[in-house]
């Protein structure tokens, strides 16, 4: 039986001009996980990251905290890639589905950081929602049965080359819910949903093995298959309530 823990990146900059790094607090959540993990004696025998500098970055503070192996890079876990929507393609989203317009007029009138990153939140959401749904199309971005395609496959890639091991993967919130729904067979719609409440800096943990179910008397299915949900969205580094969040 191997062991598959999923990291979310710690707190990156929200409406800096390069979100993809770690803030201030995302650098001290991954620093509380590494010492955390160091004084409880965690070890892991493999360690990967995403491609994002805030996921090789939140691998790179917890391995060096807790004496973890160096982090491997695996393209495939990155996050969803749907950045060219925000980028490029919202001012068409507008003119075709007005109630994105309305939340980005909220958005705009919003007073403080708090606020507006409330209804960015919502925005966001709901432009997900569509995306989910294929009713966008929009160039350059990665539809949501690639998104979940690729991680399916990385996630049951790592658990062949795992086997009997434990194994950390730091990656981001959309990657920790396909891997929930890959656990519960959780509906699409309620796996996005999922995302939006994957703190940073949590662990999530699987159970696997290579063939058969966890259940006595089961029929033997392929590797991969064997994949049961642990423990989900814990931050037990995470001592202070003003440490946690998910944006």
């Amino acid at each position: 039986m191997g062991t598959l823990a999923l990291v979310r990146h710690g707190q990156a900059s929200a409406f800096a001009e390069n979100y993809d790094r770690l803030s201030t607090l995302g650098e001290l959540q991954a620093k509380l996980l590494g010492a955390c993990w160091k004084r409880r004696c965690v070890t892991f025998d493999r360690v990967f990251c995403g491609p994002r500098v805030r996921q090789q970055r939140t691998a790179e503070i917890v391995a060096e905290g807790a004496g973890l192996p160096p982090p491997v890079m695996l393209e495939a876990l990155d996050e969803m890639q749907v950045e060219p929507l925000f980028a490029e393609h919202m001012p068409e989203l507008y003119a075709r589905h007005g109630h994105l317009q309305t939340l980005s007029d909220a958005m705009a009138a919003a007073d403080g950081s708090g606020p507006k990153a409330k209804a960015f939140a919502r925005l966001f959401g709901a432009t997900l929602h569509l995306w989910l749904r294929g009713e966008l199309g929009a160039r350059g971005v990665e539809p949501w049965v690639a998104f979940q395609a690729r991680v399916r496959k990385v996630l049951t890639d790592v658990q062949f080359d795992g086997q009997g091991k434990r194994v950390a993967l730091f990656t981001s919130a959309g990657v920790v819910a396909m891997a929930l729904q890959m656990a519960t067979s959780l509906e699409d719609v309620r796996a996005l949903e999922a995302a939006f409440r994957v703190r940073n800096s949590s662990i999530s943990e699987f159970l696997f093995s290579s063939g058969g179910s966890l259940l006595p008397g089961t029929l033997a299915r392929a590797t991969g298959e064997r994949f049961s949900l642990l423990s989900f969205n814990e931050t037990p580094h995470l001592e202070d309530a003003a440490q946690v969040t998910v944006r």
